[in-house]
């Protein structure tokens, strides 16, 4: 039940960070977002190491720089993605990167049990529900496959992460030191690839603090996600953390005014539909 609720806490926190971060995204270089909120994440992480000392191995560093990697990719595909206002499009496509831990869960042996499995199925058919627009989507203007490759980009950077930092995530103390690693990767990767296409902007000081909480939230949610799966399957862990189109939309709707549609309310059921399996 703990790596449960440590998913559902990785799933409210993403998906408040992220739509933090396409409302900046819509205002400043997707670059200048992406390395602000990476540098806040380092420093607090740091603090956070220097002051624990956990007892880490070297593969936590290790698989937690390359999931950094794939993570920073995958969230620049999102920002870039959510700012184009086709959050409709490109939110259930990278939601969908869950599925690359359930497969890899399955073709290693260590699939979930029949209820869990029923559980994830109802689950992604829920997030895909959530994200849809009222009027669906039909792809008939020219620039469609844009925000299509920009959701699928992200939802290969977030699946391939969900495996790493559970390969790097054996205990606690691992848990926090792959994150760790993986934000200062991801920051590594982002500031060379925006200093090489010249995205990167000072933001300015308030909006540079308001950056950083993103940063602060994207952290809670990764080392929520890690002590998930320190203490259960990957693959269930990454089904829930995947939810965060949830609290994207519940944020859309009472912050940003944007109305809930009948298919979005049949999406939610069928989403905690899918953690009642889960859990049970």
């Amino acid at each position: 039940m703990t790596s449960i609720l440590f998913g559902l806490g990785a799933a409210v926190a993403w998906g408040t960070s992220d739509f933090l971060g396409g409302r900046f995204t819509s205002r400043l270089p997707v670059f200048t977002v992406g390395l602000a909120s990476h540098l806040a994440a380092v420093l607090l992480l740091g603090m956070a190491v220097l002051v624990s000392r956990p007892d880490a191995s070297a593969d936590a560093v290790r698989w937690g720089l390359t999931a950094g990697l794939a993570t920073s990719f995958g969230g620049l595909a999102l920002y870039r993605g959510l700012s184009l206002g086709e959050s409709a499009v490109v939110a259930p496509l990278s939601a969908c990167g869950a599925v690359i831990p359930v497969v890899a869960a399955i073709l290693t042996g260590d699939a979930p049990g029949p209820a869990a499995l029923a559980g994830i199925a109802l689950a992604l058919s829920g997030i895909i529900l959530v994200s849809l627009p009222s009027e669906g989507r039909l792809f008939t203007h020219g620039r469609h496959l844009l925000p299509v490759a920009l959701g699928l980009t992200a939802a290969l950077g977030f699946g391939l992460f969900f495996l790493l930092i559970g390969r790097a995530s054996a205990t606690d103390g691992d848990a926090l030191v792959a994150v760790l690693s993986a934000r200062t990767g991801a920051a590594l990767f982002t500031a060379a690839a925006g200093a090489l296409v010249g995205g990167l902007r000072w933001p300015g000081a308030g909006r540079g603090l308001r950056l950083a909480s993103v940063g602060a939230i994207d952290s809670a949610a990764n080392l929520s996600f890690a002590l998930a799966t320190s203490r259960g399957n990957v693959a269930v862990a990454s089904v829930l953390g995947s939810l965060y189109p949830v609290q994207t939309l519940i944020l859309a709707r009472f912050v940003a005014g944007e109305r809930f549609t009948h298919l979005r309310l049949a999406g939610a059921v069928l989403a905690l539909a899918g953690v009642a399996l889960i859990s049970a």
